[in-house]
């Protein structure tokens, strides 16, 4: 008996050191990035701690960019570079590392901090402020205004609710897609198996009633497997008071092709065009040679008609003759995407955009083609994280040109970890109109980005230091709603033209 006590009190003892020392690894891990490391120790004793010393880190200074100021240092520092024998890679990282200095972005640890901006904010075109609609649960990722002036809620571990004229959240809806607790929170950020993620109101809801969810679908004996696995899924219904009715199943993929990845990859970001076809968004949830397998749903955005039936003008349709039951490539609309947090719809034209969160630096947003290859994991312009180049491509034996991919249409590095977004489409911001709103998570920041004749004429940062914005939307007043999470809840807020 003692001896067993002893052996019991060893593995709880050395079971609380382990808890410590992952504990420990994950806070200590910002101080122990390559490129912070490798500035502290061959450039802090001419440009200070972090470069603070000195104007490197101004947004003044010549090198606005990773490329231009990866070339300053070689150039200004070659003699540094060859002592220190730094790789060509880790010069590129140091560039980053600056200029996430001067963008001042938080670690992610630190991106679940958030300050809701009290006063007039000064934009370029608009002067606003920001009021505090409603507090929210924990994991919020979307919302859907409705056309009475109520907000759809999606709170990832909890599920749906509606949030009042008054601001006031109801209980949840009951009868949606169930949800399930999260097995765990690492930086603040839950790792789920079986979550809600989007939703999306019918174009012509007012009179169908219509309301699409994605989430995650989760399973375990019932589709052979030893431990939980999800993958995303579309359903549809209609809310009678608080009950989730006629709920109907819209999209789904073949049991097979349920992962044990969580579901922070998943995705699910939801859209319509103007001829009412849905676009569904699935990240990486799987080894990344499938997101160019076009029979597996991963790494790709799916197109279907609003009643769930496949359109025959997919780019990758074949017929039931050909097709292996278990293939999704019959709703496959692009691919080689990497984790395409945001989708939207532009008003004017019906077509579809995507942002999408690169490694470190090469976070992008795209307009969305038919049948388009978007590169990843052989092209982008981020780097590992341990500061070297992205071989996962070339390691997997993937072998396409570059010509052959969609580029991005505009590229963000260092990467603010991009999260969804809007176009502008009201009258309380009558010089924002048609302008992209975009989210962004460990930036914490809202960005107005005006494109015109195909290239971006401006781009300003209205907001910073909110929180993790999850979603943006607009309201059928024309109020600009922002959605972000904190470390176990989140707030609902809405810019509104200042006095």
């Amino acid at each position: 008996m003692i001896n067993a006590a002893k052996m019991l009190l060893g593995l709880m003892c050395l079971g609380g050191t382990l808890v410590l020392a992952g504990q420990w690894y994950l806070e200590t891990e910002p101080q122990r990035e390559p490129s912070r490391v490798a500035f502290v120790n061959y450039c802090a004793s001419c440009h200070g701690p972090d470069g603070f010393a000195t104007h490197l880190l101004s947004q003044a200074h010549t090198a606005q960019n990773a490329d231009a100021l990866t070339s300053r240092i070689k150039l200004q520092h070659a003699d540094l570079i060859a002592h220190a024998q730094l790789p060509e890679p880790m010069i590129k990282a140091l560039a980053l590392y600056v200029i996430e200095q001067r963008q001042g972005l938080p670690s992610i640890a630190d991106s679940h901090n958030h300050v809701i901006p009290t006063g007039v904010i000064e934009s370029q075109h608009h002067d606003f402020e920001v009021e505090l609609v409603t507090r929210v649960g924990k994991g919020p990722y979307s919302i859907a205004p409705l056309p009475d002036g109520r907000i759809l809620l999606v709170e990832k571990v909890r599920g749906l609710s509606v949030v009042s004229n008054s601001g006031k959240r109801g209980d949840l809806v009951e009868g949606t897609p169930r949800v399930w607790s999260e097995i765990a929170q690492v930086r603040g950020s839950f790792a789920v198996l079986g979550s809600m993620l989007d939703v999306q109101l019918h174009p012509d809801y007012t009179n169908n009633g219509w309301i699409y969810l994605s989430h995650s679908d989760r399973c375990q004996l019932d589709c052979g497997s030893p431990w939980p696995v999800t993958m995303v899924r579309v359903v549809r219904g209609r809310l009678k008071g608080n009950r989730w009715i006629d709920n109907e199943v819209i999209w789904s993929v073949h049991k097979d092709k349920y992962t044990v990845v969580p579901d922070a990859v998943a995705s699910g970001r939801l859209a319509f065009d103007h001829q009412d076809f849905v676009y569904v968004t699935v990240g990486g949830k799987s080894t990344y040679d499938n997101l160019h397998v076009m029979d597996t749903p991963y790494g790709k955005i799916h197109r279907f008609r609003d009643d769930g039936s496949v359109p025959e003008d997919n780019p990758f349709w074949q017929g039931k003759k050909v097709r292996d039951p278990a293939s999704s490539r019959n709703t496959v609309w692009s691919f080689g995407h990497r984790t395409a947090q945001g989708l939207t719809t532009d008003p004017r034209t019906g077509d579809i955009w995507a942002t999408e969160m690169g490694p470190r630096g090469g976070d992008e947003i795209n307009l969305i083609q038919r049948g388009g290859n978007y590169g990843w994991p052989l092209f982008t312009e981020g780097l590992d994280y341990n500061g070297e180049y992205i071989t996962i491509g070339e390691d997997l034996g993937l072998d396409f040109e570059y010509s052959q991919t969609i580029p991005p249409f505009i590229d963000f590095t260092p990467a603010p970890s991009l999260s969804n977004f809007v176009f502008h489409n009201g009258d309380q911001f009558p010089k924002w109109q048609h302008d992209l709103l975009v989210g962004s998570l460990r930036a914490q920041t809202l960005f107005r980005i005006r494109i015109e004749q195909g290239k971006t004429v401006e781009k300003e940062r209205l907001l910073t230091k909110l929180g993790r914005i999850r979603d943006v939307e607009m309201g059928h007043d024309g109020s600009v709603y922002v959605l972000i999470e904190h470390k176990e809840s989140g707030s609902l807020l809405r810019l509104v033209p200042s006095a």
